[in-house]
């Protein structure tokens, strides 16, 4: 597939897009751009519904070594063995971590995917995320981290 990157780039692409100023900014519209700027990439992955998406999430992270709280965006993309055979998904996550409070502690978990063959466009779904009470609720914090991971699923 011409002008696509392979699905094993996309980690190196996404940090390719990093500012520096991400743990300092308001959280929910920095990933909101930091996903617009990721979807210009075209990867080379099959042509199904669940090839190449988005899941926005955040809630209590109990693997973190100290009680915390992530809010992440990743693009998953399908990753097929040399026969195009389904082998496993690539999950690139722009992710925020903070530590508990008892504000974020009630404040729950959430997970939304997005797909292209959903009925929103990718923009308007991100659009939408930042109006979620959460926004606010993380606007004034300041994370204890800003990372950019991959990990297979």
């Amino acid at each position: 597939m011409p002008n696509k990157r392979q699905v094993g780039e996309a980690i190196e692409v996404a940090r390719s897009l990093l500012t520096g100023g991400e743990a300092a900014a308001p959280p929910v519209p920095t990933l909101a751009g930091l996903a617009r700027r990721f979807s210009a990439v075209k990867f080379d992955v099959p042509a199904g519904q669940d090839a190449d998406g988005y899941l926005f999430q955040y809630g209590e992270a109990d693997w973190l070594p100290e009680p915390g709280f992530v809010l992440s965006l990743a693009r998953q993309l399908e990753v097929v063995d040399a026969h195009g055979e389904h082998e496993s998904y690539l999950q690139v996550q722009f992710q925020y971590r903070y530590p508990m409070n008892a504000d974020l502690e009630v404040a729950g978990s959430v997970s939304q995917w997005w797909f292209p063959e959903g009925d929103d466009r990718l923009d308007a779904w991100l659009t939408s995320l930042q109006s979620l009470p959460i926004g606010d609720l993380l606007r004034g914090l300041a994370p204890s981290e800003f990372v950019v991971w991959e990990d297979k699923v």
